[in-house]
């Protein structure tokens, strides 16, 4: 490219200013960035096709020095913003025909059919839902999950069986309940697998839902715990008009599975659903990368090594939020893998030992049975965490907005 160049940009989406900042991208790729009042003045030039040497004239004008320009064209060419160079139509790598990771939820679903889910009165609806569960279990403590409710039937493999299938069932619904509150608001989400820290979990990409408000996003981050307290609040009806029998006993399983999930959303150490609704309420960009990043410089400072990461574009109200963020961040993780040391392994290597002498007694014996759906369940298990965290080094984009469920 030289001066007389001309970039075109494909169409874009800038937010409402916030500290300084805007939110500029494109909502059908997902991909957005948060720019200062100078790179939206470039943006705004380029989109009124001048050439590069109007651009930088415009830019010194307004603000009284030159742009770095080939270096902002850099990166919003990275970010998949630029259409064409000089009439040359450039590959759009992050475009809506370029083939992504995961499964699109729910995108033939016209807006107009589903905006209604979003209106006031089912907004209402939904806080009744977050209000009624606590009240009932507050009123009638007897329907308080407990451990032994997940286990339903007699036998260790129908009931890992079961609960597996019933369990990778509730996620499937509860990820689509983010995909449909998306629709509502005329984004399209992602499902894949994922994980947060060692947990295998099941995300969607609701990276377009930046192009709305921020205060309508909350419906999008928190559909998934919504609809999971629906059910749950379901179950505990159904205990307390007296459901029994197997029915009632895969009620108390469901309501124990989704108790566990609706926990795990609280821990924001990690990108779980809540953690995005603190970032949305915070107005942040990117807080656990950010946090991240700083821990990374923290150490090498320690050590007398230059930082690897330049952390002078995160504003400073940033900055303050990430040294906040940063301690509970270590202590949360450094909690969560003592669990997995100090009780997780123990027991799950108590139970492999159990399914090894159960298949040292042959297949006529049905504790044979067990034992081998119990090993090839957990082999299961650790194979799909193992893929997923190749693949995510491998593929790792930055910017996506997934709220998942484990």
């Amino acid at each position: 490219m030289n001066d007389d160049s001309v970039v075109t940009l494909h169409e874009l989406h800038f937010g409402v200013e916030e500290d300084g900042e805007w939110e500029v991208g494109r909502p059908e790729t997902g991909q957005f960035v948060r720019l200062p009042v100078e790179g939206v003045a470039l943006l705004e030039s380029l989109a009124l096709g001048l050439r590069l040497a109007e651009v930088r004239e415009r830019f010194a004008d307004r603000f009284g020095a030159e742009p770095e320009l080939d270096e902002f064209l850099e990166g919003i060419g990275e970010c998949g913003f630029v259409a064409s160079v000089d009439g040359q139509v450039l590959d759009d790598p992050l475009g809506p025909a370029a083939p992504r990771r995961g499964l699109t939820l729910l995108a033939n679903v016209r807006q107009e059919r589903v905006a209604w889910l979003v209106t006031r009165p089912m907004l209402a609806l939904y806080l009744a839902v977050w209000v009624a569960v606590p009240v009932l279990l507050l009123a009638y403590p007897r329907l308080l999950p407990r451990p032994s409710d997940a286990l339903p039937f007699d036998g260790a493999l129908v009931n890992a069986v079961t609960l597996g299938f019933v369990g990778w069932g509730l996620v499937l619904l509860h990820e689509c309940a983010h995909a449909i509150i998306a629709r509502a608001l005329g984004c399209t989400g992602s499902l894949s697998l994922s994980r947060r820290l060692y947990f295998l979990v099941a995300q969607t990409d609701v990276s377009g839902v930046r192009s709305a408000p921020r205060r309508r996003r909350y419906a999008v981050f928190l559909a998934g715990m919504t609809w999971d307290l629906a059910v749950m609040l379901g179950c505990l009806a159904g205990q307390l008009l007296g459901l029994s029998g197997p029915a009632g006993q895969l009620a108390r399983a469901v309501a124990y599975a989704l108790a566990l999930s609706v926990i795990f959303q609280f821990q924001v150490f990690m990108r779980t659903d809540m953690y995005y609704v603190l970032v949305n309420w915070l107005r942040l960009g990117n807080l656990m990368e950010d946090t991240r990043h700083w821990l990374a410089d923290a150490v090498r400072s320690l050590v007398n090594r230059p930082p690897r990461h330049d952390m002078s574009l995160v504003p400073a109200r940033e900055l303050r939020i990430v040294r906040w963020y940063a301690p509970f961040y270590l202590l949360g993780s450094a909690a969560t893998f003592a669990v997995l040391g100090l009780l997780t392994v123990p027991a799950l290597s108590q139970m492999v030992d159990l399914a090894l002498r159960g298949i040292g007694g042959g297949p006529s014996s049905s504790h044979f049975w067990d034992g081998l759906g119990f090993l090839l369940l957990v082999a299961f298990q650790l194979a799909a965490l193992a893929w997923v965290f190749v693949v995510e080094r491998r593929d790792r984009r930055g910017g996506e907005l997934s709220v998942g469920s484990p």
